[in-house]
């Protein structure tokens, strides 16, 4: 009877995650984004955060990671260091934020690495002279083994070393996925938005912030809008007359193709993701647990697939 070759199981490594090499400009910028964050910003206070967004990444099948603790610690370093930078401390927060966020291993997955494999890292330990010398495993390694004891390989019991880097259909979705995380914050200031903007902007990875609250500049301006009414300007005779369709006339009277009905596109209603500007999906926060996540999927799928 032969004996099968052992099939040695896999290993659990640990995992190296590296900040990537910065996309090379190009002439024209790019404005879409190639992957997207779902930040989603409320106090520890509200009701249903940690299922909304466990919720949301469920639907996404994308991870969750609950950012909250990583932002607090970063603007307080920021603060302190506000003083002596010129920038007011948003240059700390946002590499902190950005070293931070590459060390959980869902902001760049892909560069990620078992920490004695013998590729490295292009520009972390890169090139032949600095890679790992970790060869456990290895044709040269059961070589060594065998001449300390006076034998060959070929008289050892053969091994299978199955791949580390076979690409699962799990890993295949994940990366067609445009959904990078879910990720949870408190509520931020606007220069702490703007430092994670440019932050991943860079590598085109777009933030769609959803804010689970409602500010009081909001509160304001729907008490103004209950308050005002519609001013209604009544056309020239002669201007109507000379317009055949209703799409003319309505273009006429301001409310051209470019916009349905007068209104200006919002994110979750059809307009698509910006890299260049500040994507805010803003949710009905007054309905219930499942119709805000029912409202967050479909506004998300909406701005990732305009």
């Amino acid at each position: 009877m032969d004996n099968a070759p052992y099939v040695r199981p896999q290993t659990p490594q640990a995992l190296l995650h590296h900040l990537p090499s910065k996309p090379s400009p190009s002439d024209s910028p790019i404005t879409k984004p190639n992957k997207f964050i779902i930040l989603l910003l409320a106090p520890t206070s509200v009701a249903g955060k940690v299922q909304i967004a466990t919720s949301v990444a469920k639907a996404l099948s994308c991870p969750l990671f609950q950012g909250d603790s990583l932002h607090e610690s970063n603007a307080k370093v920021a603060a302190v260091g506000a003083a002596r930078s010129e920038d007011g401390g948003m240059g700390i927060y946002q590499r902190m934020w950005l070293r931070k966020m590459t060390r959980t291993g869902l902001l760049f997955p892909e560069e990620s690495r078992p920490a004695n494999t013998s590729e490295g890292f292009v520009g972390f330990g890169g090139g032949e002279e600095s890679r790992s010398t970790s060869r456990r495993g290895s044709v040269e390694s059961v070589a060594s083994s065998a001449s300390s004891v006076g034998a060959t390989p070929s008289d050892n019991v053969g091994y299978i070393n199955q791949s580390v880097f076979a690409i699962s259909e799990q890993e295949q979705r994940r990366k067609s996925n445009p959904a990078l995380m879910v990720l949870t914050h408190p509520e931020l200031e606007p220069w702490h938005k703007d430092a994670i903007r440019q932050a991943t902007g860079e590598y085109r990875i777009g933030i769609i912030f959803v804010p689970l609250y409602k500010a009081d500049t909001e509160q304001d301006d729907e008490n103004e809008e209950e308050e005002e009414f519609p001013v209604l300007k009544p056309l020239d005779p002669a201007t109507i007359r000379g317009f055949t369709s209703f799409d003319a006339l309505r273009a006429a009277a301001g409310g051209g193709d470019g916009d349905r009905l007068g209104k200006k596109l919002k994110y979750g209603k059809g307009k698509e993701g910006n890299l260049e500007e500040e994507m805010v999906l803003k949710v009905d926060i007054n309905g219930g647990v499942e119709e805000i996540i029912e409202e967050i999927v479909d506004g998300v799928r909406d701005v990732m697939g305009a």
